[in-house]
């Protein structure tokens, strides 16, 4: 029954061969991590290209550091406390065989965690400015347990990246800032999910429970380069107007790919054995644009909104190949595309008042929209996959609020933030 007949060792590869099909996370709008400055985020981010408050303009816009004077130190860390817990009510799902896994929702399967942030910023003189930003602008983390119902399809995924961008900015005199940066980014994923073998017993016809689950844990890394442009005008003394553009990268994150249990055919017959390759995985990280308005309406309200478009429709969910010459667990190439998530581009839409109560305190408001790039519309045939990555594709809608704090006798604030 188990030949090693060459048609049979190649129908028996291709089907172990889907059954390992395994989707790395891609970025989404969700992971993009846009929150580098309690004051800043205190507004959502509204107009935050054409208000530059300290230093972490160099993340929103470079250009803005023109109007930032000596030498400019912004530290911070924003602290995020997701409330994602899964009803086991509403999660199913079915096994390559067709039966129904058991299991549960998942649980609370994102945990809190803290991004720090650090940006230095240094006039040179009256029209140059330099300044160096670290920062976190990608990130993912999540563990549903071993008992979550879709474990076959997404468990437990870490993915952050790190950037560090040097910058600068060139003032006219005339009301027109130019700014740009390089940003290197090294990012670093891990995913650990089971693997399910029961289609293989089914196409094969083999008696259920001749095989055991799987295990795969694969682990990657890449380092890249984007670039950010920003322009500041401003138009009067009451109103500035900002625009930045980030022109997106790729990672080709490669690493070690290894699956226990994993199905081989031997002179012996079936075995399971653990099996470890390289692999790699392209990301893409999208091209955006932002644009911003801030108006002093008066001498103690300032009104701000923005605006960002980022091209999604670039990106999608694809597979983890093998870098071996020959294959033996993972596929050797990228499935078709319509086998891939198909994305859409998304728009950000942002709107905030900063109110002054007194010289040394401040209090924030802001509103955010938020549009998903992963609709039901342009969902795949993997769409279960993504309904476990990304349990929420709805818009989301945020408020914040926020107040800052600063000492007359130095330079130094304090920012507080609270969102919903």
């Amino acid at each position: 029954m188990y030949s090693s007949r060459s048609g049979f060792v190649k129908r028996f590869r291709a089907v172990v061969a889907l059954a390992v099909f395994i989707p790395l996370t891609a970025f989404a709008g969700g992971l993009s991590n846009s929150d580098q400055s309690a004051s800043v985020s205190g507004v959502s981010n509204a107009g935050s290209v054409a208000n530059p408050e300290n230093a972490s303009t160099i993340f929103f816009n470079p250009a803005g550091m023109s109007q930032l004077s000596g030498t400019n130190i912004s530290l911070g860390a924003i602290v995020f406390e997701i409330d994602a817990v899964g009803r086991d009510s509403q999660t199913s799902a079915t096994r390559a065989n067709g039966d129904p896994v058991v299991g549960d929702g998942g649980g609370d399967h994102v945990k809190t965690f803290a991004v720090p942030n650090a940006y230095l910023t240094h006039e040179v003189n009256d029209w140059l400015d330099v300044g160096l930003g670290v920062y976190v602008p990608y990130g993912l983390g999540f563990d549903y347990g071993d008992a979550f119902a879709g474990r076959y399809i997404g468990d437990e995924i870490e993915l952050v990246s790190y950037g560090v961008s040097p910058s600068f900015a060139v003032n006219s005199g005339e009301g027109f800032s130019l700014g740009g940066s390089i940003n290197v980014l090294y990012a670093d994923a891990e995913q650990r999910n089971p693997v399910d073998f029961s289609g293989i017993e089914s196409r094969f016809s083999l008696p259920r429970g001749t095989l055991n689950d799987g295990y795969a844990t694969l682990e990657g890394d890449d380092v890249a380069l984007e670039f950010t442009v920003g322009l500041l005008w401003q138009a009067t003394p009451e109103t500035s107007l900002g625009l930045a553009a980030r022109t997106g990268t790729e990672f080709n994150l490669k690493g070690t790919g290894t699956i226990n249990n994993f199905p081989t055919l031997s002179a012996s017959g079936l075995t399971q054995t653990t099996v470890s390759e390289q692999i790699e995985v392209p990301i893409t990280i999208p091209q955006s644009l932002s644009v911003g308005l801030a108006h002093q309406w008066s001498d103690t309200l300032e009104l701000l909104a923005g605006a960002t478009w980022a091209k999604w429709s670039d990106a999608s969910a694809l597979s983890v190949v093998s870098r071996e010459k020959t294959p033996a667990a993972f596929p050797a190439e990228q499935p078709s595309e319509e086998q891939v998530q198909s994305w859409k581009d998304t728009w950000q839409w942002r709107v905030g008042a900063i109110w002054q109560v007194a010289p040394t305190w401040s209090l924030k408001a802001g509103y955010l929209f938020d549009e998903s790039p992963v609709t039901i519309e342009t969902r795949s045939p993997h769409e279960s996959f993504m309904r476990a990555i990304f349990p929420s594709i709805i818009r989301r809608r945020i408020l914040c609020t926020g107040r800052l704090h600063s000492k007359a006798s130095t330079t130094w604030c304090r920012g507080q933030l609270a969102c919903s």
